[in-house]
């Protein structure tokens, strides 16, 4: 699993996306088992009375269906009671008990429960720490999970000390490795906070290190100036990096350039009313805008192909769920895209779901939580193999 976060689970379990004869690079075919298969099989599973791997592992095949069939609020309901079943066996269970929490988190943060969320994702290293005392590469990725949480609520200072933490813990464990990941994720917290403080400076810096020990925060470097650069606007920079990092050779299929954008914001009436809004400046962080009306059941799949150099052709929505009037400026963002180019003439595909959605918070002299007017957009991979989040 490495040190890289992971999402709620693998989508390609219940995702096949298969890619068409080359002579049709436009067309992507989604395919998958059905729902009531799923929920079949979790309820031969509690009736023989199967071990807790077993139950939450056909929990989160029937949670998948029916997240990617947009039955988010029913995806989680079968996720928590299985955590109601479940929880207390992280002693004998703790990775798959670790997943359930996983899941509860991703999908809640897609329905706007983010006290929720924050607080399973939290849950999450607890449930390790039950059954694996001894930290290794699964506590460290929990622990880069918390502080991305923090950071997309906006918690930047708590977000660097657990970032701290990990690298203290990660150094005792001898992965420098992962404690310079987790530098470099602090540096990018302190530039979201005070764009106009000193982590440009110190990205510089670390993206000028040589050496095979500096290779991998060099590179993490360089891609997290591209995205400031691209901000700006600074081309000649832009193509700079691009060229250095074309030497590095990074992973596969690496997101290098990623627009900022604006969500379109709708008045809550069927006439379309649009305004700009602060863009986000990194996607650990999240795009908002200020917007009424109803935040249910909106998200959109988006599928496109990789060109060889990198670039973003044949983008299409392939399945939404009530209006896309707001999903605009992210695929006008997803069109400029650019990821590492790979030798080759085959195009590579990508499926990804969008769920436009909002917080829930109290308000004055109310006890019931609303929807706040904060509108932002969560981001889940459907494709087929390894996940990679922008």
């Amino acid at each position: 699993m490495g040190v890289t976060v992971v999402l709620a689970a693998a989508s390609a379990a219940l995702v096949q996306t298969s890619p068409p004869p080359a002579q049709e690079p436009g067309a992507i075919v989604v395919t998958g088992r059905r729902v009531p298969d799923y929920r079949a099989a979790l309820e031969a599973c509690l009736a023989r009375n199967c071990p807790p791997n077993e139950d939450i592992d056909a929990t989160m095949a029937l949670a998948e269906a029916l997240f990617v069939d947009g039955d988010y609020r029913e995806a989680r309901t079968a996720i928590r009671a299985s955590l109601g079943r479940n929880r207390d066996e992280a002693v004998r269970y703790p990775e798959p008990v670790s997943d359930l929490y996983r899941a509860n988190a991703r999908v809640a943060r897609h329905l706007g429960i983010d006290g929720d969320a924050q607080r399973s994702t939290r849950d999450i290293l607890r449930a390790l720490r039950a059954g694996l005392p001894v930290e290794d590469h699964r506590h460290f990725t929990a622990r880069l999970e918390i502080a991305q949480s923090l950071v997309a609520f906006g918690q930047y200072r708590e977000a660097r000390r657990e970032l701290e933490r990990l690298a203290q813990l990660a150094r005792a464990a001898g992965r420098e490795d992962v404690a310079r990941v987790a530098e470099l994720r602090s540096i990018w917290a302190s530039y979201i906070e005070v764009p106009h403080g000193t982590a440009e400076r110190r990205l510089i810096e670390m993206s000028r290190r040589t050496g095979a020990e500096h290779r991998i925060s060099s590179i993490g470097a360089k891609m997290l100036l591209l995205r400031i650069y691209g901000e700006r606007r600074d081309t000649a920079r832009s193509e700079m990096l691009l060229a250095q990092l074309r030497q590095d050779n990074p992973p596969r299929r690496q997101l290098l350039v990623n627009p900022p954008y604006q969500l379109a914001v709708h008045d809550g009436s069927d006439n379309s009313g649009r305004s700009g809004s602060q863009p986000a400046r990194s996607q650990m962080d999240t795009t908002l805008s200020r917007r009424v009306g109803n935040f249910d059941d909106m998200w959109i799949d988006v599928a496109f192909w990789i060109q060889p150099d990198g670039r973003v052709a044949d983008l299409q929505i392939v399945r939404r769920s009530g209006r896309a009037d707001w999903s605009d400026p992210l695929l006008e963002s997803i069109r400029g895209r650019r990821y590492a180019a790979i030798g080759g003439t085959e195009p590579t595909y990508r499926l990804e779901r969008y769920t436009y959605t909002s917080g829930y918070e109290s308000r004055t002299g109310s006890r019931i939580q609303q929807r706040s007017p904060l509108a932002r957009v969560e981001y889940l991979d459907l494709t087929s193999g390894p996940p990679q989040q922008p």
